[in-house]
């Protein structure tokens, strides 16, 4: 899919790409795993991921754990931090102090070198900052996205295809409910 004015500011992009290592291609509409190829081939992983090296611990079991989690929680649903409070909790993960724009700043970073660890401390980090809420995925085709609409409200990876890759979930979801709505209609009058 393309990511047409998706992407998410700074880390939180890499978050952004790992949860959509699992996808819906438009193509074929078949649930695809990238990591068990990305997490067997090094090189595959660097692509995808450069300078975000994985460690020992990060099996490819966990990681799709992870992933999993992080879109349940980008969700929005009622777990969302229970999901997240379990990850923080066995991530080693240290509180740092930073100066910023003059201004003292607490950040989360990865104790160790794990992939995973990483994740969990850019999501601590983009929950500080507020950007988390604004990392969601599409109810039609799972898709994560990185919500830059003014009031964050947007719902759907897209309204309009925007290219060959693109997909119009949000027109699709309308459509439906409109159609849904026209049958009521016209099979109650």
């Amino acid at each position: 899919m393309a990511d047409h004015n998706q992407t998410a500011p700074g880390e939180l992009e890499v978050v952004r790409k790992f949860i959509n290592t699992w996808s819906i291609p438009n193509d074929t509409r078949l649930e695809t795993d990238a990591l068990p190829e990305l997490t067997r081939m090094q090189n595959r992983w660097s692509e995808a991921f450069p300078g975000k090296a994985r460690s020992r611990t990060d099996t490819l079991t966990e990681l799709q754990r992870l992933r999993s989690d992080l879109r349940r929680a980008c969700q929005g649903t009622a777990d969302g931090d229970r999901i997240l409070n379990a990850w923080f909790r066995d991530a080693a993960l240290v509180l740092r102090s930073r100066i910023d724009e003059g201004a003292t700043r607490l950040t989360v970073e990865p104790r160790g070198t794990g992939f995973a660890d990483y994740i969990v401390a850019t999501v601590a980090n983009a929950i500080a900052s507020g950007e988390w809420s604004r990392l969601k995925t599409c109810p039609g085709c799972q898709w994560a996205f990185f919500d830059h609409t003014r009031n964050g409200g947007k719902r759907w990876c897209g309204m309009t295809k925007g290219g060959p890759d693109g997909r119009a979930c949000g027109t699709i979801a309308k459509v439906a409910a409109y159609r849904a709505r026209e049958a009521v209609k016209t099979h109650v009058g």
